[in-house]
């Protein structure tokens, strides 16, 4: 029988409505959401679990949001490049600077290439061996040239019948495979 998790958590840089995610609070960036976000659903492991946690991140979005952002960059005749343009298209500086403020020292895993029902699963298959945080960084406004806006959904499975109770959520693909698996899709 699956276990109901009510461990999702939702950071946002944009008012979203939710019933059912606890969201977190509205940061100034994308990467203060990613780093509360993360910090409040490890908090909820207890200290020697939430160290070391793996965190499986699907990350295509984002990532296909930040190499737009690049590709715009460099056609720009107007704009000279700097180094941190190009450490920005890497989803994993998110989670850098998350460690950093932290001190969390688990593995990290970013998942390209796979939808989000796949990265459930995925999740859910490490959990069989102990807690795991399954994030999803979602940019709101895919044009922007700045911090796009996003919604950053972290849920913690602690194994591998753990399925998220989600009947109303946020945007984010994550969310939705999710609802899907608990019934409520």
């Amino acid at each position: 029988m699956p276990t109901r998790s009510d461990t999702v958590l939702v950071g946002t840089t944009a008012p979203v409505r939710s019933a059912d995610a606890r969201v977190v609070g509205g940061w100034e960036s994308t990467t203060a959401a990613v780093t509360a976000t993360l910090e409040a659903a490890i908090g909820t492991l207890p200290d020697d679990v939430g160290a070391s946690v793996p965190v499986l991140v699907l990350a295509d979005t984002y990532s296909r949001w930040a190499a737009r952002r690049f590709a715009r960059r460099c056609a720009d005749p107007a704009r000279r490049l700097r180094p941190s343009d190009s450490t920005g298209l890497e989803t994993s500086e998110l989670l850098r600077k998350f460690a950093i403020a932290s001190g969390w020292r688990g593995p990290c895993y970013l998942l390209a290439g796979s939808d989000a029902a796949e990265v459930l699963e995925t999740g859910r298959a490490f959990a069989a061996t102990g807690p795991v945080v399954l994030c999803e960084v979602a940019p709101l406004d895919t044009d922007a040239l700045d911090d796009p806006g996003c919604t950053v959904t972290a849920m913690v499975l602690t194994d591998a019948d753990s399925v998220p109770d989600i009947p109303h959520a946020p945007p984010g693909a994550l969310l939705a495979a999710a609802g899907s698996v608990g019934g409520r899709g």
